[in-house]
């Protein structure tokens, strides 16, 4: 008797773990994001009970909407490179930054791979800027998730004075500045 031809086959070259999802980078993208939701949350419980007035002009509704047009020229260029591609290597570019190659190389960067000199120094300090700049993404994101329910909150922020021109322009703020310190890490990384 012969075994049942697989069906789920998976390549087992060294390669292959290179384009998988970081447990570590997306365990701690979820927590930052639930403690921006607490950090949220407390704000949110210490609102003032006095409403502000609505200031015209202090909301940046123009250049979020440039910001999104921008960035969905950027998607789409990508997209379309990428199917006339089809086999581009490597993991898709949203998810490259919480690969496990990405956590691999940042590793590597933090434990001077290259030994001790002025330059791994300045690499690393350079990277942990980035880091701080990625990790506050998520954080920012949960906070506005409940934060963002105080009136007072979104009046006069840059998508305001609703929820969720709020929450839209700090979303797109978060995930840009997010992306543009994953593409600086990246070039900043040593290889994995």
């Amino acid at each position: 008797m012969t075994a049942p031809a697989r069906t789920d086959y998976r390549p087992t070259t060294p390669e292959h773990g290179k384009y998988r999802l970081s447990r570590f980078s997306v365990a701690a993208f979820i927590v930052l994001f639930l403690l921006g939701m607490a950090k949220g949350a407390v704000e949110y419980d210490r609102r003032s009970a006095v409403p502000q007035a609505h200031t015209a002009g202090a909301n940046a509704i123009t250049i979020h909407i440039l910001l999104a047009v921008a960035a969905a020229v950027v998607v789409v260029a990508i997209q379309v490179r990428r199917s006339r591609r089809p086999l581009w290597p490597g993991p898709s570019p949203w998810a490259a930054p919480l690969s496990a190659r990405a956590a691999a190389r940042l590793a590597r960067t933090l434990r001077f791979a290259h030994g001790w000199s002025l330059r791994n120094v300045a690499r690393t300090l350079a990277t942990v800027l980035l880091i701080l700049v990625i990790a506050y993404a998520p954080a920012r994101m949960g906070a506005q998730v409940i934060g963002g329910l105080d009136p007072n909150n979104t009046v006069n922020a840059w998508g305001g004075p609703s929820y969720l021109g709020a929450m839209l322009a700090h979303y797109l703020d978060a995930v840009l500045g997010c992306y543009a310190a994953c593409f600086l890490l990246s070039r900043l990384l040593l290889p994995a």
